[in-house]
């Protein structure tokens, strides 16, 4: 009964944990900016309730990007202001724009975001984890249409994006 008990607690112990890294990922010291979403179809009738978006960061074509994309490795696109703004009710929002791509960026250097290849014809692209997730059925979020919203992100100490919120083009 014992052993049971301490198997429990570890258990416990581990998913608070876990919770706890998760939750602490957002409170980075990097910036919150924005990337400006482009139209795609999101309808899923199988999947259920699901927000699917698409990026114009998702086709980096700046830099050294078409030959980092050819190399078929997980690699890092550098995201940076480049004065581009969105109208939004809160606001003027900058939006962030890709500028480079590198399979190893620099350690001292921010703006480094890691991304996945994503297969494609004519042109594979870049995919980070926050294109598609699934909503509560009460959650307004899950009228959000891609290229009618402004995404709040920011990065993570793993250098991956974490979608904060999502705020309607004005």
């Amino acid at each position: 009964m014992n052993k049971l008990r301490i198997i429990l607690a570890a258990q416990l112990l581990f998913f608070i944990a876990w919770g706890g890294w998760l939750l602490s990922s957002k409170n980075t010291a990097s910036p919150v900016f924005c990337l400006e979403t482009v139209p795609v179809d999101p309808r899923d009738l199988i999947s259920g309730t699901f927000v699917a978006l698409k990026y114009e960061i998702s086709t980096p074509q700046a830099g050294s990007c078409t030959a980092v994309l050819n190399s078929n490795r997980e690699f890092l696109v550098k995201l940076e202001d480049k004065g581009r703004t969105a109208n939004t009710p809160e606001g003027t929002l900058p939006v962030y724009e890709a500028t480079d791509c590198a399979l190893n960026a620099p350690a001292a250097e921010t703006g480094w975001v890691k991304a996945a290849l994503r297969p494609g014809f004519p042109r594979p692209g870049a995919r980070y984890g926050i294109e598609s997730f699934f909503v509560n059925e009460n959650d307004p979020r899950k009228d959000a249409r891609s290229g009618s919203v402004i995404a709040k992100v920011k990065i993570d100490r793993r250098r991956q994006l974490v979608l904060l919120d999502l705020v309607k083009k004005s």
